[in-house]
């Protein structure tokens, strides 16, 4: 394969590349989570991955979650150099976000997926940040914490609906879940599992609780643009709770990776 560089960014659950070739062209794959809580463990699969690019010898710009601290760059960057890629830099997902929506410009972001967080952009770095506390106290605004709204409300419900037995089972069913090791992946799941059930009052609080928490504290906000799976899902939701706080929603993505490609491109 003739290429020039590839752009990466790893979420909680996949990591998806885009191999930029010397004609300008782009062959985006996808490969497992590279998290640095996985992907830094003693038994991650690391040699899959050498199979995958089997030393391709090319600059590598990967942005992850969890990747925002200069030792797990640090660590990441080791482990990334194990795959025969000529150099390795490692960035933080919140600056793929804003690279991918406002390139060179400026502006604020909000990631609306797992790790929300509300960030400000001047254009090259990240340089203020709401929220990002994570799942255990934070997360208000993404699909693990509609998620947990939604398992509070059917633990809570007295009287279940034939869709939600179909679904969920019991009571007890989704208790045992809950203590299963894939209980945050399970949960995180929930929204696309229910689409097409009427919870859409969860979503709206989910959404109002990111304005109220994340997006009032900022004096002077007028405009937000996002990226996230659960957010472009749910965008006319976040849409009605960012006018009603008088923000103007801005553009929209559900993957960086596309348009973080483009950024590079059109910065060669």
């Amino acid at each position: 394969m003739d290429a020039k560089y590839i752009v990466a960014d790893s979420g909680g659950s996949s990591t998806n590349w885009g191999i930029v070739l010397k004609n300008n062209e782009v062959v985006f794959i996808q490969t497992g989570s590279l998290h640095p809580k996985y992907a830094l463990s003693a038994d991650y699969p690391i040699g899959k991955l050498k199979d995958q690019f089997k030393e391709m010898n090319l600059p590598l710009y990967f942005y992850g979650a969890g990747c925002s601290s200069e030792s797990v760059q640090a660590e990441m960057r080791t482990l990334l150099s194990q795959l025969g890629f000529s150099e390795v830099t490692i960035y933080p997902d919140t600056l793929a976000a804003c690279r991918a929506l406002y390139g060179n410009s400026a502006g604020w972001v909000a990631i609306l997926g797992t790790g929300s967080i509300l960030v400000r952009y001047d254009g090259s770095n990240v340089i203020d940040r709401v929220g990002g506390y994570g799942s255990l106290i934070g997360d208000e605004g993404s699909g693990f914490y509609f998620g947990k709204l939604l398992v509070q409300y059917l633990l809570r419900s007295e009287q279940w609906k034939e869709e939600w037995v179909a679904v969920f089972e019991s009571r007890s069913w989704i208790l045992s879940k809950l203590a299963s090791s894939d209980a945050q992946h399970w949960i995180s799941g929930l929204g696309e599992k229910t689409s097409a059930m009427d919870f859409r009052f969860l979503h709206e609080e989910n959404a109002r609780l990111f304005v109220e928490l994340y997006c009032s504290p900022v004096p002077g906000l007028e405009q937000i643009s996002f990226v996230g799976s659960y957010g472009y899902a749910q965008k006319t939701v976040f849409k009605e709770a960012f006018e009603q706080a008088g923000i103007q929603m801005g553009e929209g993505i559900a993957s960086p990776i596309k348009d973080l490609v483009s950024y590079y491109q059109m910065n060669e």
